[in-house]
């Protein structure tokens, strides 16, 4: 594949200039896209001993080191890189990711309010900012930046998801459902928003219309267990008392 190819392009690099510290950080991203993460932090490391103050690289070494679930590391590298760039919107935005994954969200929202401040189009950060927000519990802030990340990105369907989401927990349930509809319009096989798609029906009383939801989002991951509980629910309010069984028998089984 392309990315195997780029791997020995970037080896072949090294191999001629081993003192080559963007060749090395971008063998890193080679192998982070590959999924090899260890490899990757190593690349990184080894860019960053030979250009200590390469802050892309500092910034690569955190993303590699938050998908291996070294939260604090990979903050202490996005500080790094901020220390060196600190008009870096990336990793202020990366910083807020790890922040946001140690559950300082407090923390999580500067970080995110700096990137924004470097970049205001950024409309993913945008809606992690509104993911924070919600998770302090400031729906009304997290629905205005869902909206502005939309603004910036209008087929963001992740960002229509969480608007649907701070709707949904501020019981404005049609326009939940309005946000839900637009981010499956944009990503059709979106099990978890079909899912709680299905939940804004049901708390409208729409019983049928919830059960089809559920079903969708079945189909698109059978080992859905919220879903299957859902669709339980769903047959348990309607008297289907063996569907019901069925369903959460399923659900236990995945």
């Amino acid at each position: 594949g392309r990315l195997e190819d780029a791997e020995a392009s970037y080896r072949q690099a090294i191999a001629l200039k081993p003192d080559y510290a963007e060749a090395h950080s971008n063998l890193g991203n080679a192998l982070q896209d590959l999924d090899r993460l260890e490899e990757a932090q190593a690349s990184f490391r080894q860019a960053i001993v030979l250009k200590p103050d390469f802050a892309e690289a500092h910034n690569n070494l955190g993303v590699a080191l938050q998908d291996l679930s070294r939260l604090e590391d990979a903050e202490a590298s996005y500080r790094q890189a901020i220390a060196l760039k600190p008009d870096f919107a990336e990793a202020h935005s990366n910083l807020g990711n790890a922040l946001k994954g140690l559950d300082r969200l407090e923390d999580a929202e500067a970080s995110y309010k700096q990137a924004i401040t470097l970049k205001p189009d950024y409309a993913e950060v945008h809606s992690n900012l509104g993911i924070a927000l919600k998770d302090l519990g400031r729906l009304e802030d997290a629905e205005a930046s869902y909206r502005q990340a939309i603004a910036f990105k209008p087929d963001f369907a992740e960002a229509h998801s969480n608007l649907g989401n701070a709707l949904k927990e501020l019981d404005r349930l049609e326009d939940a459902e309005a946000s839900y509809k637009q981010a499956i319009t944009l990503k059709p096989d979106y099990a978890e928003v079909h899912s709680n798609l299905g939940i804004a029906l049901k708390d409208l009383g729409r019983l049928e219309e919830a059960e089809a939801s559920y079903r969708q989002a079945i189909a698109l991951k059978p080992d859905f267990v919220q879903a299957h509980s859902n669709l339980g629910f769903i047959f348990q309010e309607q008297g289907r008392i063996d569907e019901s069984e069925a369903s959460y028998r399923r659900m236990l089984e995945v």
